[in-house]
């Protein structure tokens, strides 16, 4: 288990597996019992409302957030800053103030025009720059990552409050590692087992989870695990 602090809970599909807050509440602490002590959440999932409910049937215990904010939600909204603090501010309220969060930013404003987004992508960082450094001094948050639908072909500008990137990363997908190599970003992994295009087999688990794991440039890996005995099978390969 020498790996298991970089593992993290994914949550979206939950809700197809778990019908009532006391089921999952268990599960959620069981997993926290055994190390896994970080969760990826999104108010946009069906299953929030039902992890809500879950975490405060077990308050005392302490986890680590990673919040993926949508800002703005569709690709015709620009950035509004307001919004994007409230949301901060109202995940805090939800899950618990105690804990830790860390933002995954998904800018979705011209998110199918390669050409525009990165523009504003850039312009988007300039104008969030000093909220960033506020909160994370006030420790309202503790890191900020963001989600790139497109990346840059040369370096991007440095800035400091950016910790790293959140993407798609498993043995068919390794397209943002030179970028986050040469922007000297940390990665934040997800689909470890493909997504929707499973590639998950009976007898492959440890290669696949191990491909981030063991992976220095890669600082986390979002797992989606439904129940306690995929969850020990997940333990036995860390």
């Amino acid at each position: 288990m020498k790996f298991i602090n970089k593992i993290v809970l994914g949550t979206m599909k939950l809700k197809k597996y778990f019908n009532n807050s006391k089921d999952l509440s268990i599960f959620l602490d069981y997993a926290h019992e055994k190390g896994i002590k970080q969760i990826h959440i999104s108010s946009e999932y069906d299953s929030y409302n039902l992890i809500k409910k879950s975490l405060k049937k077990i308050k005392q215990k302490k986890f680590s957030f990673i919040l993926k904010l949508a800002e703005p939600k569709t690709d015709k909204n620009k950035f509004n800053l307001r919004r994007f603090k409230k949301k901060i501010y109202q995940y805090r309220k939800d899950l618990g103030p105690s804990n830790n969060f860390t933002i995954q930013l998904v800018n979705r404003y011209q998110c199918n025009n390669n050409k525009e987004y990165l523009i504003y992508q850039q312009s988007l960082f300039d104008k969030i720059k000093r909220t960033i450094v506020k909160l994370k001094k006030i420790k309202v948050i503790n890191n900020f990552y963001f989600f790139p639908y497109h990346k840059e072909r040369i370096k991007i500008k440095k800035r400091g409050f950016i910790d790293g990137i959140t993407c798609y990363r498993n043995i068919n997908e390794k397209h943002f590692d030179n970028f986050a190599k040469k922007n000297k970003f940390e990665i934040i992994a997800m689909r470890t087992f493909g997504g929707n295009n499973k590639i998950i087999k009976k007898d492959n688990l440890k290669r696949l989870i191990q491909f981030n794991l063991k992976n220095k440039i890669v600082k986390k890996v979002i797992v989606g695990i439904n129940n306690k005995e995929r969850l020990n099978q997940l333990m036995n390969v860390c």
